[in-house]
């Protein structure tokens, strides 16, 4: 067990954003390095895991882990979000015996197994399109959410997408060991934090939330992470009076280069709000959901990072086959032909990302 680290609020800062960013020759190896990489739907200019992705990966453009999915060694689930995952990270959240299914999951499944790989439009044929309400209040196909639920349990997986659809198929699973629910959850608690790095105990169990069937006492939980500290996975660091728990060695650099990054709302180095108020000294929130009236940075707010500081926030839509990016400010805009030329290389950096023309863009500030 290592002792407690202590560190200044600046050379944490350099820490954070210096290990956040490795860059990845390819899509493949990008992924085996991060373990996960959360994804949204929302499209604008892009969506989350690729404008995660291109801040990490060389070459990368929007729609590449869809399109190279079925030929990688990767798995889609629920972590601490939804997103896409290694395989061995994904064995840790099967846990739903066969025994306790419904009948008609049972008939689901049997019929996934029969047919191989399975749309959801595959099985209206067979079992109707009768609608049930879904999660968020509207209506969904009813196979259609059994098919969510069994891959929720780890007993179908994502075999591709089509058009952004799931498409599903009965994993080949061989005699793995069966691990116990505490090495299932500390697997997962290590996942997390490497993802995030720097966390605090409270960030890492809520983001585990999902998870709490694993170990239903909170008491188990916070032991389990406990062991992780005493057995050397995960260590202790405090900056200002705020105990982090990160895995040490992985966020040693200091040195990053000084660019400008739009970073997606969900990047691993921004998702965590009370890091993000501690680390740069103003609060961002993700405003897509909320109504257009109380929106103070508009629907989808990009976090822009500058010389290792959060400064503002960018939003980006493609208009008539060019990027229009409005830059905004937490503070004073950055002065000076550094920042400014930095801007643009981002801006046309993102258009080429997006399959646009060189060229193809136009930025305008607000400043704070």
């Amino acid at each position: 067990m290592v002792g407690v680290e202590k560190l200044s609020l600046q050379a944490f800062r350099k820490r954070v954003v210096a290990g956040s960013f490795s860059l990845y020759s390819d899509l493949n190896t990008a992924l085996r390095g991060m373990q996960f990489v959360q994804a949204d739907p929302i499209r604008c200019p892009a969506r989350a895991q690729d404008l995660i992705l291109r801040q990490r990966v060389q070459d990368y453009r929007a729609g590449d882990l869809e399109r190279l999915f079925p030929d990688m060694a990767a798995e889609e689930g629920y972590l601490f979000a939804y997103g896409f995952m290694v395989p061995e990270l994904w064995r840790n959240l099967r846990g739903r015996s066969l025994a306790k299914l419904s009948k008609l999951e049972t008939a689901v499944l049997n019929a996934v197994r029969e047919l191989g790989e399975v749309h959801p439009r595959d099985l209206d044929e067979r079992f109707g399109r009768k609608s049930v309400r879904n999660y968020w209040g509207g209506k969904s196909k009813e196979t259609k959410r059994v098919l969510d639920s069994l891959h929720d349990s780890g007993l179908l997986r994502v075999s591709r997408r089509e058009n952004g659809v799931r498409v599903y198929q009965v994993p080949f699973l061989d005699d793995e060991k069966e691990l116990l629910n505490v090495e299932r959850y500390k697997n997962l608690a290590i996942a997390t934090a490497h993802v995030f790095g720097p966390t605090s105990t409270r960030f890492l169990l809520t983001e585990l939330g999902y998870h709490r069937w694993l170990l239903p006492d909170r008491k188990d939980r916070l032991a389990a992470v406990k062991s992780l500290i005493e057995d050397g996975s995960l260590q202790e660091v405090v900056v200002e009076g705020v105990a982090y728990l990160w895995i040490r060695e992985d966020w040693l650099v200091t040195d990053h280069p000084d660019r400008v990054r739009i970073l997606a709302p969900f990047d691993p180095l921004v998702r965590n709000r009370n890091r993000f108020e501690q680390l740069w000294g103003w609060t961002y929130r993700f405003e897509a959901y909320v109504p257009a009236s109380k929106r103070e940075r508009g629907y989808y707010a990009m976090p822009v990072l500058w010389k290792g500081q959060v400064i503002g926030w960018a939003n980006a839509k493609v208009d008539s086959g060019r990027l229009d990016t409005e830059f905004g400010y937490a503070g004073k805009r950055p002065k000076g032909k550094a920042y400014r030329v930095a801007a643009e290389k981002e801006v046309e950096a993102m258009a080429v990302f997006l399959g646009l023309e060189s060229g193809s863009w136009e930025i305008s500030h607000t400043d704070g």
